[in-house]
This record gives structure tokens, C-alpha cells and sequence, in this order.
């Protein structure tokens, strides 16, 4: 069972699927939204988000037993949480750490992440997606570049976090 932070209250939910990792952005606006639903629309890292979308992404995690991040995604996190004023940066990291707390973290060694040229086109975060999303039961991104990358692996499945927002908002 896992807890997936809301903005005043916690949600338990059952999970029938095992693993999911997420990627940077949407990670961000998981922590954006736990902390304060209206600071959404407002922060610089999730302008492009809705308050509709935290609730969809709450939703999404809340099937999987386990949610995973890379280290190198975590990063990357925290130093666009900290693209505000000083004392909402301090507050956006609590509650990271708490949501952390409730994550299982994967770390890509140097020397395996620069095997292929991809991390060359893509980054270092993204190759450490592309990577562990070969050992999970599904990874969720809004990165289409990264989105496309992961879907070619076999027996990888990858969720387009603009598809299923498209999805939603028409059903």
C-alpha cells in the first residue's frame, strides 16, 4: 500500500500493478500539488500542468505498489523545485522528502549510462529513465523524446503522459 501526498490529506489506495517510474516533470508537479493545488498554475516548472492533472497522476501512481525515481531525476527535481522564492523552495523540499520517503530510488552508474550515444542526444536524467524503465512495470513521462526512446524497447510499457491527459479530458 502506498500514500501518495494530496494537498491537505493523504490517500491510501490499494494497487494492483507492481512498479511504475516517473519521470522529472511530472514529478515536479506531484510535488507541487501535494504541497498547495493552486501554487499549480503558478510555479514555473508547472505552468503547462492543471489541477485536473495532479489529480490524474495522484490517481495513476495510486494503482502501482511502488513508485520509482532515478537518482539522476532527483537532481534535476530539486533544483527546479527550487526555481521560486526562497521560503516556498524550503517548503516545495519538505514535502519532496516526504513524498521521497515513499519512493524507491535507482541509481545508474556512469560507466553504464554513456554506454549508448542516446545519453549523448538525450542527457543523463533521460538515459537513466530509459535505462530503469527496462526493469518496471510501466514509466509514465511528458517528455515525447523520451517517451518515443522508451516505447521502442520490447516489453517496456511506456505511458505518454499527454495521451492519457488527452484521454481523460474527452471522456
Amino acid at each position: 500500500m502506498i500514500k501518495v501526498g494530496l494537498s491537505n490529506r493523504s490517500k491510501s489506495v490499494v494497487s494492483a500493478m507492481r512498479s511504475i517510474l516517473i519521470d522529472t516533470n511530472l514529478f515536479v508537479l506531484l510535488v507541487v500539488g501535494a504541497y498547495d493545488t493552486k501554487l499549480i498554475s503558478k510555479h514555473k516548472r508547472t505552468r503547462s500542468f492543471t489541477v485536473e492533472d495532479y489529480y490524474l497522476l495522484v490517481s495513476i501512481l495510486g494503482k502501482y505498489k511502488e513508485i520509482w525515481i532515478t537518482s539522476h531525476s532527483m537532481g534535476e527535481i530539486s533544483n527546479l523545485l527550487m526555481q521560486t522564492d526562497r521560503d516556498l523552495s524550503v517548503e516545495l523540499m519538505k514535502v519532496f522528502a516526504s513524498l521521497l520517503l515513499q519512493a524507491r530510488e535507482s541509481h545508474i552508474p556512469k560507466d553504464v549510462l554513456f554506454r549508448e550515444n542516446i545519453a549523448l542526444r538525450l542527457g543523463v536524467a533521460d538515459m537513466g529513465f530509459i535505462i530503469k524503465s527496462k526493469r518496471v512495470t510501466a514509466a509514465i513521462t511528458a517528455d515525447l523524446d523520451l517517451y518515443l526512446e522508451v516505447s521502442q524497447h520490447k516489453g517496456v510499457y511506456a505511458i505518454n503522459w499527454n495521451h492519457l491527459r488527452q484521454a481523460h479530458l474527452f471522456s
